[in-house]
């Protein structure tokens, strides 16, 4: 028996990963919907960070709330650049169009860190995550021209980052 002061690791995870949801889940109410009706925001947030915990709690990464910020910010700042170049490059006469498919070998650990790391980068403009070996750790990437290849390892990096993870440049 277990007792009272003694947590299973994989509660404590699941209750780290279930705040961390909640914190988010409720942060994007607020600022979606305002704090109007944040009685409901705070009932939905903890149905969500709940129901999360218990069908996927994974491994719990650390990240601090400022970091987050910080890396919300520059990634808006990536897609307006790069929506600016893909309609330049688009627009152009020329089409100065280069697309490359390259194989890229992931430095973040398997989970959260990683799928963040699939999901983002298909959302930056010129760049599309196309396959992944999760097992290997490596991933299919499909760029308009070799330069937008060139902010794959600068995702990763703020992606190790933002989860408090140890991070070595390595060629792709």
């Amino acid at each position: 028996m277990v007792s009272p002061t003694h947590f299973d690791p994989t509660l404590r995870a699941r209750l780290a990963w279930g705040v961390q949801v909640f914190v988010l889940l409720l942060a994007t109410w607020c600022a979606l919907d305002g704090l109007g009706s944040l009685w409901l925001g705070v009932l939905v947030s903890l149905a969500g960070a709940a129901f999360g915990s218990w069908v996927a709690p994974g491994e719990v990464h650390r990240w601090q709330p400022l970091r987050l910020v910080a890396f919300f910010v520059w990634f808006v700042v990536a897609s307006w650049r790069g929506g600016a170049d893909v309609a330049r490059r688009a627009l152009s006469p020329r089409m100065p169009i280069e697309p490359v498919m390259l194989r890229h070998r992931m430095r973040l650990p398997p989970g959260l860190p990683q799928t963040v790391f699939v999901g983002v980068l298909s959302l930056l403009p010129g760049t599309l995550s196309v396959a992944l070996d999760a097992d290997g750790g490596w991933l299919d990437v499909h760029c308009l021209t070799p330069s937008a290849a060139d902010g794959i390892g600068e995702l990763e990096r703020r992606l190790a980052w933002l989860f408090s993870l140890p991070f070595e440049a390595a060629a792709r």
